[in-house]
């Protein structure tokens, strides 16, 4: 039998409009440079932000971590901001998710509900991005999720990328061996090879990443368009 159900969170729970989040960052940086009175022009912005986004695709196509933290570092290092201005930037590059109104899965609030009245203990395992895990604990709650989560496997938090095993150890959270559970995310590469590794049962979610990612990967053992059809596919899991 299924006891736990772990989610990724990034297209699978929720989503940002393309450029909004890449947008926040430029005009939070811009704003915390000019409240310090440090110059900084758009072009050479833009162009660092740029910089630090591919450093961290390369470092999770590789599986090699970078921490949020140490991107917001190479920003303020390739900006050449210090003093006082520097904390501000730092705080501004890693809170940007707070500026951008997320779009979350239709239909997930009641899909979470129903999947706990069965008795089943949900977590969510990660590739956070710059959006660290308390940032994303704290939109979860302000969207009247968080509630159901009792799990968690932030890559920042961790150290780790999926399909690494070790970002999955909200499954020792959640008191749940990998038989016994199953992983929801929207990739082939990281969510499904990851959890299917690990001998957990696999779901591939589409419903806000249609295309996922390459055709070749190992694919899930369910694949579904809507979260009205989680509960039926872990029971169908379990049978």
């Amino acid at each position: 039998m299924i006891e736990a159900v772990t989610f990724d969170f990034w297209n699978t729970i929720a989503t940002v409009p393309p450029g909004a989040m890449s947008a926040a960052r430029e005009r939070g940086v811009a704003a915390a440079c000019a409240s310090h009175e440090v110059e900084v022009e758009a072009e050479p912005l833009v162009e660092a932000l740029e910089g630090v986004g591919l450093d961290w695709e390369r470092s999770w196509a590789e599986g090699r971590h970078l921490h949020p933290h140490e991107a917001a570092e190479s920003l303020v290092r390739t900006l050449g901001v210090e003093g006082a201005a520097r904390e501000m930037v730092v705080e501004a590059f890693l809170g940007a998710g707070r500026e951008v109104d997320l779009e979350f899965a239709p239909g997930i609030g009641a899909c979470l509900e129903a999947l706990r009245e069965r008795g089943l203990r949900l977590g969510i395992v990660c590739d956070v991005g710059f959006s660290g895990g308390e940032l994303l604990r704290e939109l979860l709650e302000a969207e009247g999720l968080l509630q159901h989560f009792s799990g968690w496997g932030f890559s920042d938090e961790v150290g780790h990328y999926k399909p690494a095993p070790q970002i999955f150890e909200a499954l020792t959270a959640l008191g749940a061996e990998a038989a016994r559970a199953v992983h929801v995310g929207d990739l082939r590469r990281t969510d499904i090879a990851g959890g299917a590794a690990l001998g957990m049962r696999t779901v591939r979610y589409r419903g806000m990443n249609p295309g996922g990612d390459a055709e070749d990967g190992v694919e899930a053992d369910i694949v579904l368009d809507d979260h009205a059809q989680l509960l039926d596919a872990v029971e169908r899991l379990s049978a």
